[in-house]
């Protein structure tokens, strides 16, 4: 049984028709993607420049702003490496490779839903306009408050099996801040009435991808799904109640 649910023999096994599916032999069931969760460790203190739409009076706290941010993710692209290689050419122009360094990328990209309020500009272009102010281009953080730690952040994002509690992949970005003030996307068209969906290239100072990023990422996802199944599945009566025989009392 062992051997068979290894996805390694049972792809050996099936190179001729690529049929890694059914029952009765081996399974080496493929990648799907799509089952994606961010979650923002640690974001700056807006404080007032975490305000919602114009005239809002209340800011957006920190917890708010990480539960917005993860709840709107539409998308994720992840940066990704390079081993860059040295080529030489030899008697006859035959040619051969060493590498030389690996360059990792400095940038993902997420993309996110806006909502009504327009809570997502308020949490993004308020994250941009505390580092450099758009009308004088000075940073909003004075003095000792000018450090990395006051204005980055940190990401934790994983992948999981359709179950949506398997993690398959995981990572954690750190010196995380975001390089676009997304005004420019808050366009008006007559002929263009629809939802806005706006993405933010995020830098990315350092990716870490060990073993205690993936157990952190299975507890957050083990969180997120005890609550989905709690408030949504079987065990309730479908407005997050624990009863299931239907007498509890139902919204009016």
């Amino acid at each position: 049984m062992a051997e068979n649910n290894s996805f390694v023999t049972v792809v050996n096994q099936n190179q001729f028709d690529r049929n890694f599916g059914g029952t009765t032999k081996g399974v080496a069931d493929p990648y799907i993607s799509g089952y994606h969760f961010i979650k923002f460790v640690k974001i700056p203190e807006l404080g007032d420049y975490a305000k919602g739409g114009d005239g809002a009076e209340a800011a957006l706290s920190s917890e708010n702003i990480q539960n917005l941010l993860a709840g709107s993710c539409l998308s994720v692209t992840p940066p990704g490496g390079t081993l860059n290689k040295a080529e030489f050419t030899g008697l006859g122009g035959t040619k051969f490779s060493v590498p030389t360094n690996i360059d990792y990328g400095n940038t993902m990209t997420i993309k996110f839903l806006e909502y009504s309020s327009l809570p997502i500009l308020a949490s993004i272009g308020g994250w941009v306009r505390m580092i450099r102010d758009y009308r004088t281009g000075v940073s909003n953080l004075k003095g000792a408050n000018y450090t990395k730690s006051n204005y980055a952040g940190s990401v934790l994002y994983w992948t999981t099996k359709p179950d949506g509690l398997t993690v398959e992949f995981s990572a954690l970005y750190t010196g995380v801040f975001p390089t676009k003030d997304p005004m420019d996307l808050y366009t008006g068209d007559l002929t263009a009435v629809d939802k806005l969906e706006v993405d933010i290239e995020f830098n990315v100072d350092w990716i870490w991808h060990e073993t205690w990023v993936h157990e952190a990422a299975q507890t957050a996802a083990q969180t997120i799904h005890d609550k989905g199944v709690g408030f949504r599945g079987a065990a309730t009566n479908g407005y997050g109640s624990a009863e299931a025989d239907g007498t509890a009392d139902s919204p009016s």
